[in-house]
């Protein structure tokens, strides 16, 4: 899920960029480091479509339709859902953590602090400050650092000089999904979170360099990306195309929607 997780953050922070009049494609190649190993992704973005890749997952998102489809090239497959799909997947979750959080109430105090510590809850309160301006891929860029407590640190680069052929209308309807910010913004468990996507609607601009480093429930992980090529031109409607991108792969169910079965 982190490619997704990954495309819908660029939902929500190329809003601010998305243009009224015709704006070219853009492709962005990033070197990306997950957990020490390194590889390559890439970011397609067109008038119609959003795709994310890495070699072993792609995602790509289909504006006006709300689709999504995800590949797994590793297993052959790929899912498709679409966004009512998602937001039952949400509310059944809502309603599982709302479960979780009655019975955390009624836990004595201090075990209950606990808890929602481990849970990444209570990570404290979300910062957003800007930083040194520097070049990546040939474009300025601006430094932005989020932090959430212990929980969560990020540092983004952005630029705000490449304009994206994105529909500003679509993208606010996609980013009502972004993240894990839809689905814990009315818990209080997971309160950081929610202050999360609110925060980074302060950002402005598309992200060329990015790191995170997280730690939840004991474990850490890091990762990071700097873009090292921006193209700008017409994208071939084969990039977007899940018979070219995933030939021959299997069709499965999304894991949003098995959830929504439950």
């Amino acid at each position: 899920m982190k490619s997704l997780g990954r495309m819908l953050s660029a939902v929500a922070v190329s809003a601010v960029l998305a243009a009224p009049v015709l704006a070219e494609d853009v492709v962005v190649v990033f070197k990306a480091t997950d957990q020490g190993a390194e590889g390559t992704s890439t970011q397609y973005f067109s008038s119609e479509w959003m795709r994310s890749s890495d070699g072993e997952r792609d995602t790509l998102v289909e504006y006006a339709s709300g689709k999504i489809v995800s590949v797994d090239h590793k297993k052959k497959e790929w899912s498709q859902a679409s966004l009512a799909e998602i937001q039952e997947a949400m509310k059944k979750a809502n309603a599982q953590m709302a479960e979780v959080q009655a019975q955390m109430e009624a836990m004595p105090a201090a075990m209950r602090e606990q808890m929602a510590k481990m849970m990444g809850g209570m990570g404290g309160e979300v910062t957003v400050t800007k930083g040194e301006t520097r070049e990546v891929a040939g474009y300025p860029t601006q430094e932005y650092t989020v932090a959430m407590g212990d929980t969560l640190k990020m540092r983004l680069w952005n630029t705000t000089a490449i304009t994206l052929p994105v529909p500003a209308v679509e993208l606010r309807k996609l980013a009502a999904f972004t993240g894990p910010m839809a689905m814990m913004a009315n818990n209080p468990m997971f309160k950081g979170f929610a202050q999360l996507g609110e925060k980074m609607q302060e950002i402005e601009g598309l992200t060329l360099a990015d790191s995170t480093s997280m730690k939840i429930m004991g474990r850490g992980s890091e990762s990071a990306r700097e873009a090292t090529e921006v193209r700008v031109g017409p994208i071939p409607a084969a990039d977007f195309d899940v018979e070219a991108i995933a030939p021959g792969y299997k069709k499965v169910d999304s894991p949003f929607t098995r959830m929504g079965k439950k």
